[in-house]
């Protein structure tokens, strides 16, 4: 995998499309969830604090003009934030949201880290509770303390980035891609046995943020809950699902073209958007990943060209979507992996992105 400084394993159910990332900070999460989180009461802490209202009444707009837009390139920002530049400069725009992957065994990046604040951007931090990519966190072991001194540095270091930080903790936990699933397939070891230990473990870091917030210079971490289309295993995502009171965020990682199947954005967005509203809260709904396999070519996964389908026609298709009105911001995955997830992965599909985005951020 590309985020880190150590080697990554395979854990993923897109196998090509989730190194370990950072998280975007929204500018769009939108003023109910200040609100909500205003109504903590003593614990009192605005999970969502500091984040502005530029995403309110949005509704009846196209997606393309109401969402806001960031993008993963892959490899930030290990060993630094210079692709980010580069797909800015391709696309004609900036992506002021930055989403990254980050396991443990990582405080803060360093020189990504410098430029994500000296460029001030917001970052959304995929935050994968493994200490060096392969060997996990046992929640058990973190519901019990034994990472404090861990949490600690990583809220400090988070809480002096100037901008805002979305920490994705333990995304796509209804996949079997990841040890923080309790279904997971690979051989390393898991970081949950039940979904009861994992909603303890994701509720134990925000916990650990509330406390510690009068001690931090300040307040602009927000927390995002992150599911993907379907589930996988046998436990449903909303067996996994911590609770209101400490999500400010939900989200759905997004793929299309997966072995050759293909589905319109309307359809593939329908089931997780509908499974996400019926949870009972009013926070903002993301995509945290989006791709879109290149069907104009042979795939490095093998899948064969299938000249009836377009990805510039589907990309289009997703920026002229009016349906699903809670989706506030969408989060680009440009990587290269088993399927060509990249903006740029055809001259058509680069077209429609940069007449789309072009000129949007200054």
């Amino acid at each position: 995998m590309e985020c880190m400084p150590t080697p990554q394993p395979p854990w993923t159910d897109h196998a090509d499309a989730a190194p370990p990332v950072a998280a975007t900070a929204s500018r769009g999460l939108g003023r109910r969830v200040v609100l909500r989180a205003a109504g903590l009461g003593a614990a009192g802490v605005l999970i969502g604090a500091g984040l502005s209202t530029d995403s309110v009444a949005r509704g009846g707009r196209n997606l393309l003009s109401r969402a806001d837009w960031g993008a993963y390139a892959s490899r930030e920002p290990f060993p630094d934030c210079n692709s980010h530049f580069t797909l800015e400069r391709m696309i004609g725009t900036r992506f002021p949201r930055m989403s990254w992957f980050s396991t443990w065994g990582v405080s803060w990046p360093g020189t990504g880290g410098e430029q994500a604040a000296a460029g001030g951007y917001d970052v959304l931090i995929a935050w994968q509770p493994t200490t060096d990519g392969r060997t996990p966190i046992r929640f058990t072991d973190l519901v019990a303390g034994r990472h404090d001194e861990y949490l600690e540095r990583f809220y400090t270091r988070a809480a002096n980035h100037p901008g805002k930080v979305v920490v994705r903790f333990a995304h796509e936990p209804n996949g079997t891609g990841y040890p923080w699933s309790v279904d997971f397939r690979g051989t390393t070891g898991k970081c949950v046995e039940s979904t009861d230990e994992y909603v303890a473990g994701w509720r134990y870091v925000v916990d650990f943020y509330r406390r510690l917030l009068p001690r931090l210079p300040r307040r602009n971490i927000s927390f995002c809950w992150c599911i993907t289309t379907r589930d996988r295993g046998t436990a449903t995502a909303e067996q996994y699902f911590p609770g209101n009171d400490v999500v400010d965020v939900l989200a759905m990682d997004v793929y299309n073209g997966y072995g050759g199947y293909w589905a319109s954005p309307r359809s593939l967005l329908a089931a997780p958007y509908a499974r996400l509203t019926a949870l009972g809260g009013d926070q903002p709904i993301w995509i945290t990943e989006l791709g879109c396999r290149e069907p104009s070519k042979t795939e490095n996964s093998g899948v064969r060209p299938d000249k009836s389908k377009s990805k510039a026609q589907w990309m289009q298709q997703l920026f002229d979507l009016t349906d699903y009105p809670r989706i506030e911001a969408v989060y680009f995955f440009h990587a290269e992996r088993a399927h060509d997830w990249r903006l740029n992965s055809s001259p058509e599909a680069l077209a429609v992105c940069r007449s789309a985005l072009a000129g949007r951020y200054r």
